[in-house]
């Protein structure tokens, strides 16, 4: 249920009927307050986000999906639930320009220009963090990519996984998909 907010919390709609979670103040905000390039701001806990995020070497260059997230990724150290007003700086100063962020312990971040955009990095990081689960599991040794081709691939996602040859085309992709599965979905 979408409940649009202000940067103090405060509900925008003064009809909509639900509360919100001080955390998602706490963390939008936090983002929102020194990253006007950021439109939209995506957080989940997916299963996979927070395991990789649990493992002391983080995101590892396993796939190409993990080159994307790597090519702007930061982390954030865990502090409990998020709701203390004085983790927004710590939080603003572990993201600095990255669009990709895993809060240890607690899940995945992206950013983006547009949803799509966010869209394309939350997806991009979720299935880098399912690849190297998958990898992880197998007990094999495994080969990561060398960093000068991670270091390389950074321009290359900016063209790749942004505007219109990103998400602005898989977004409208999945919006149409979810329409398909459920015409309801938006009521």
């Amino acid at each position: 249920n979408l409940v649009k907010i202000d940067l103090a919390g405060n509900i925008i709609d003064p009809d909509c009927p639900f509360e919100i979670n001080p955390a998602v103040v706490t963390i939008h905000s936090a983002v929102h307050e020194v990253r006007h390039d950021a439109q939209c701001v995506l957080h989940l806990h997916t299963n996979e986000t927070i395991a990789i995020a649990s493992l002391q070497e983080g995101l590892l260059p396993l796939s190409q999906y993990a080159m994307f997230a790597l090519a702007s990724m930061s982390y954030h150290e865990y502090e409990g639930l998020a709701v203390n007003a004085e983790e927004k700086l710590r939080l603003q100063n572990d993201l600095g320009t990255s669009n990709f962020m895993l809060l240890r312990n607690h899940g995945g971040l992206t950013l983006g220009e547009t949803i799509g955009d966010a869209f394309m990095h939350m997806y991009d990081l979720t299935r880098a963090c399912q690849v190297q689960l998958q990898v992880m599991a197998t007990g094999m040794e495994t080969v990561l990519v060398d960093q000068s081709i991670v270091d390389g691939i950074k321009a290359q996602a900016n063209i790749v996984h942004t505007g219109i040859t990103g998400g602005q085309k898989s977004w409208p992709a999945m919006v149409r998909k979810a329409y398909r599965q459920d015409p309801s979905f938006a009521t």
